[in-house]
């Protein structure tokens, strides 16, 4: 047999010593999640990409993001150097300073604006990532600002606010129980594109242990494929479908009548609720064939244990999103389904824990009252105190707060993200002082003052756990390029330089933040690194059912009737998960066509992957996507250009015909800098309750460009 030469070995990418390439495990965290992948490196620099088999907790898996990560990690995009802005704000002129000049510049711009007008009028602002989350959140509390927000304030937070109205203040986001669950509720989420390693995975166990599947989504995709029932509500309706469900289950008494007696609160008045959503109502509300709701309903009820897929955002991207998504979580306790194996938030196995996990820890911000909005959102002050809700960071920028902010202070923004971000670009026009930490030279950074270089996941050491009770060490898979500093070294930099430490005990380097983080296992930090992966040596018990259902909400119990939203005394937060219709609100004569922005794609993530050629090009962007009734009658064919317009611009982009689709409802995904649809989206067209955007629901016109 003929020897394989070198070359040929090099072309395909072998490991070994021939060819020098070394593989090497570390996690992906391109989109924030933690998939495991192996990195082939060659001089230094990774070269390929593949999805890890060996570890616990990895499936061999890797997305099209991740297969592309060499070219986000060494894209010409990335910033390497601290940089000062040498041009007007906007043209992303810059000229490389040191480091110590950099964070010299940004503790002196607050700390004296602290000692002039006083600490909150310096906004600090975090979107990607999120895994130093708790340790800014110190930060802003040791600087003295209650002005703290992410973008979590449009993406995961008013779920967790339905959930908290629902189950209580310490319900965040849960997990569906893909392995004992048999039925499925696949809700607002395409877990085939938006978490294809590991919720995609889960989501197939579930399909492959046998569990029935229903989907609801206006769209079709790869997910519905696999559905028993596939429902389409025009998007916004859910609350409705919701509650015509929960009507169809009390009336053919099929609700857990022991279990609501012995856990719930407001059952009653919320029973009178939705007794007016007949199922002839529901279907002209939401398009959904009664005959399918009911079907899905009796599924729910009767063929349990019943779990529930959500996604962080679609649901809520409704002006009435809180309600909609606290009328699907009651559907759970309706049926006894809340916190019992294979239902929603069910048991689970004794786990190990880290200090200050993201979403584990509860740091609120001092004082929010001082927030520069406080009171606009009552409810989210009472549940997310922890941050505020940054929705009008515009108007903030703009001046027209309760006090001007003079100082922004970000890490990752994207301002695409959130609706006219022309206004934003207003606002950091007008802003004081500004200063960007950031992976790449984006829109945002352009209008910076100070740049920040910052590492990507794998220019940095973690410490991770995989699987309930191991623990992991990621080393840097490769070298730092340029002067990149990782979020936390540079959050301790400058706590140092505005005199005081983070941490408790303190830590002054990442290593010391990497051993306080590992200290509830009970392991070192230096044994961890000489063995690489170890199980934890203390342990959190197993979660019992009786413990789920020691509710932390005013009553103690499962609030049917939420006192939180009673309590705020405001338009549209009544006790029960009432349903508003977005269209009521809206201009739908003279703008017929729904338009939902966002709508997952698999390889794209909100503005991050269009500097991807691997990606970009898998598809024009952007596009507006169309049913084909809805084309025909506008006589728009896929590639001819139309017009889209709303309420506040219009937008020329290509059109493609998607049977896929739902009709009277057109797609555009987001982000794509000037060509942005969150341009066209009314920034106070939000939901009063949480302040999140209806990106998913507001209302359009197309017509046909002329040549």
């Amino acid at each position: 047999m003929e020897k394989i030469t070198k070359e040929e070995l090099l072309k395909a990418k072998i490991p070994g010593e021939e060819t020098g390439i070394q593989v090497k495990t570390g996690f992906c965290g391109f989109c924030g999640g933690d998939c495991l992948l192996d990195f082939y490196i060659k001089d230094g620099k990774i070269i390929k990409t593949e999805g890890n088999c060996t570890l616990p907790g990895a499936n061999g898996r890797v997305c099209v993001k991740g297969a592309a990560i060499k070219q986000a990690l060494y894209n010409p995009d990335r910033i390497l150097y601290p940089m000062k802005r040498v041009g007007k704000r906007g043209e992303g002129k810059f000229e490389r300073i040191s480091w110590e000049e950099a964070l010299d510049t940004i503790a002196e711009k607050m700390q004296s604006v602290k000692e002039a007008y006083g600490p909150e009028q310096t906004m600090v602002y975090v979107g990607h990532p999120k895994w130093f989350r708790p340790q800014i959140t110190e930060f802003v509390n040791k600087y003295g600002t209650p002005n703290y927000g992410t973008e979590s304030s449009t993406c995961a937070y008013a779920l967790m606010m339905a959930n908290q109205c629902n189950f209580g203040q310490n319900i965040m986001l849960m997990p569906p129980d893909f392995g004992r669950c048999r039925t499925l509720v696949v809700w607002g989420v395409n877990p085939l594109y938006s978490n294809s390693v590991k919720g995609g995975a889960g989501f197939l166990h579930a399909v492959d242990r046998g569990a029935k599947v229903i989907v609801v989504d206006p769209k079709c995709t790869p997910t519905t494929e696999y559905a028993q029932l596939h429902l389409r509500p025009i998007p916004g309706t859910d609350g409705a479908l919701a509650l015509g469900m929960a009507r169809v289950i009390i009336t053919e008494n099929l609700h857990d009548c022991d279990y609501i007696e012995k856990y719930a609160y407001g059952y009653e008045e919320y029973r009178d609720y939705v007794m007016d959503f007949t199922p002839e109502k529901v279907e002209e509300i939401t398009g959904v064939p009664k005959n399918d709701m009911i079907r899905a309903a009796r599924m729910i009820a009767a063929e349990g244990p019943t779990s529930i897929m959500l996604s962080a955002s679609p649901v809520v991207h409704n002006i009435n999103g809180v309600q909609n998504g606290r009328a699907i979580g009651l559907l759970m306790a309706l049926t006894g389904n809340f916190g019992i194996p294979g239902g929603f938030a069910g048991p689970g196995p004794a786990r190990a824990m880290l200090k200050d996990s993201f979403m584990g820890t509860k740091k609120d911000r001092e004082h929010p009252e001082k927030g520069v909005n406080y009171g606009e959102f009552p409810a989210w002050d009472k549940l997310t105190s922890r941050e505020l809700q940054v929705e009008h960071i515009a108007d903030f920028l703009l001046g027209n707060g309760r006090y001007p902010i003079r100082n922004l202070i970000s890490f990752g923004m994207n301002h695409h993200m959130w609706p006219r971000p022309d206004r934003i670009e207003e606002g950091m026009k007008q802003v004081e002082f500004f200063s960007c930490a950031d992976l790449y030279m984006n829109d945002t950074c352009k209008y910076a003052d100070i740049l920040l270089p910052v590492a990507v996941t794998q220019e940095r050491e973690q410490v991770e756990l995989l699987g309930p009770q191991m623990v992991y060490y990621q080393p840097k898979v490769v070298k730092n390029q340029g002067e990149t500093k990782n979020d936390m070294e540079i959050l301790l930099e400058l706590a140092k330089r505005l005199g005081f430490t983070l941490g408790n005990p303190a830590y002054h380097t990442y290593e010391e933040y990497l051993a306080d983080r590992l200290s509830p296992t009970g392991l070192t930090l230096d044994e961890l690194k000489e063995h690489g992966m170890m199980p934890a040596k203390h342990i959190m018990p197993a979660r019992t059912t009786e413990d789920i259902m020691k509710v932390h909400t005013p009553t103690g119990k499962i609030e049917f009737v939420s006192t939180i939203l009673n309590a705020c005394k405001k338009e549209w937060h009544e006790g029960v998960p009432a349903y508003h219709d977005f269209r009521e609100t809206l201009p739908m004569k003279e703008y017929s066509l729904i338009l939902s922005t966002g709508s997952r794609k698999p390889q794209l993530f909100h503005s991050r992957t269009y500097r991807l050629p691997w990606l970009v090009n898998l598809e024009d962007c952007p596009i507006v996507e169309l049913h084909p009734e809805d084309a025909e009658n506008y006589n728009v064919k896929t590639g001819e250009m139309v017009t889209l317009e709303t309420p506040v611009g219009q937008m020329d982009m290509e059109a493609v015909v998607n049977s896929s689709c739902l009709r009277g409802a057109v797609n555009v995904y987001h982000g794509a800098e000037d060509y942005d649809i969150n341009l066209l989206v009314d920034d106070q067209y939000i939901d009063p309750i949480s302040g999140f955007p209806g990106f998913k629901s507001y209302c359009c016109r197309i017509r046909k460009k002329e040549a």
